[in-house]
């Protein structure tokens, strides 16, 4: 199918109030589809706060506001409503641009106070994120902080950010902690003082999705990024792309944000070695969800991508019908019992390989996570029984539903 078709297909399944959002959101909005968006009978531009809650759940109020301020002069004219939206953007977006400021403070103290103790640190997604890619660390609505360490630095991590009085989101009793730090692959902390939210990550995404991503290339390919005056260490724009692919891909790309990151990191970087980039993908075993991830990124927002990234994207059969699954079921009014049930068979279907497969279920069904300790901590010595509880959860989980 080509592009075009793609598109339109794309369109058929979208509201009219996220079609304007897609609008709004585009690198170079275009003021003559925005007005004719505007002027649509099925947009219901009078009920703005819809549009604002709609925004603000995607996490692309930020974008919109500052679309809508830019061409409000040429739009405003007929539509009083439409000053209305622009008032409450503007409300919106002065709190999320205030916590952003707040929350980057708290990244460069917190990095500089690990750097400090001896632990090497890289921030990623968040503000790190909003700079590399955006330009503004306030373009992106983000409610917690990323951080990734070394697997052996983690208990060190911890101790550290405690003393400063972060508080893990569990409590874990001493016989259970060793084998949650050995499970797990990352903790969040809160501060009760600003209510800043840290995520401790010491591997990526392999105990959660089965995600074969080695901790050497991580902190082999790493970037220093400017933020007000001050260098951050971070995951490479390069391995920054691979991880929202993946991250969009898991969660069903169920918010334009994610989206959007994929589309400005593409533009803010003209120099990217996509050989290598799809090279490492494939070596990953997720090629599929990488590509997935570019082509609805080219598809709604017209990121260019070059004719080899073009030519995976149409040589994979399969990817098509997975895209238009998400947008069916993650951008519409879907209830989340129905996405819940629909969810599992999309997200082995991105995955390419049997043995990829394989391992995705037994992580999916078998392997403990974060919520399973919340459910019961076991002592060290019954540890083993964390296999049967998770299925356990997951049954209780879905009856209930």
């Amino acid at each position: 199918m080509s592009k075009s078709e793609t598109t339109v297909t794309i369109s058929c399944h979208l509201s009219p109030e996220l079609r304007f959002l897609i609008a709004c959101c585009q690198a170079q909005p275009d003021p003559d589809e925005i007005a004719l968006q505007i002027k649509s009978e099925k947009l219901k531009m009078k009920n703005w706060e819809q549009i604002v809650s709609l925004a603000s759940r995607h996490g692309v109020l930020p974008i919109v506001y500052k679309t809508m301020k830019t061409l409000h002069s040429s739009l405003l004219t007929p539509h009083s409503s439409l000053e209305q939206l622009l008032n409450a953007l503007k409300a919106n977006y002065q709190n999320i641009a205030h916590r952003n400021m707040l929350m980057t403070a708290e990244l460069l103290r917190i990095m500089k106070l690990l750097q400090e103790n001896g632990i090497e640190v890289l921030a990623f997604k968040g503000p790190v994120l909003s700079q590399m890619a955006y330009g503004d660390i306030t373009l992106r609505q983000y409610g917690d902080l990323d951080i990734l360490i070394k697997k052996e630095l983690r208990f060190r991590a911890m101790e550290v950010l405690e003393a400063q009085g972060y508080r893990p989101e569990i409590m874990l009793r001493r016989t259970t902690r060793e084998f949650f730090f050995n499970t797990a692959n990352v903790m969040g902390l809160m501060h009760p003082s600003n209510g800043v939210y840290v995520e401790v990550h010491w591997e990526l995404l392999s105990k959660n999705y089965a995600v074969a991503w080695h901790e050497k290339d991580l902190w082999r390919d790493t970037a220093e990024i400017e933020i007000n005056g001050h260098t951050v260490a971070s995951l490479s724009s390069h391995q920054h792309l691979i991880y929202l692919c993946i991250h969009g891909a898991k969660h069903l790309f169920e918010r334009l944000e994610w989206i959007c990151d994929i589309d400005r990191s593409v533009r803010s970087h003209s120099t990217l070695d996509w050989e290598a980039l799809i090279s490492q993908a494939d070596r990953m075993g997720v090629k599929r969800m990488v590509c997935l991830g570019l082509s609805l990124s080219r598809d709604l927002l017209g990121t260019p991508l070059p004719n080899m990234i073009a030519q995976e994207i149409m040589r994979d059969n399969v990817l098509y019908g997975i895209q238009k699954k998400i947008i069916q079921t993650g951008f519409s009014d879907v209830s989340g019992t129905v996405k819940s049930y629909g969810t599992f068979g999309i997200l082995w279907q991105m995955r390419e390989d049997l043995r990829d497969r394989i391992c995705f279920l037994w992580q999916g069904i078998f392997a403990p996570k974060f919520n399973d300790f919340v459910m019961i901590q076991l002592p060290g010595k019954w540890a083993y029984l964390y296999p049967l509880i998770r299925p356990l959860r997951l049954i209780l989980k879905y009856f209930k539903r």
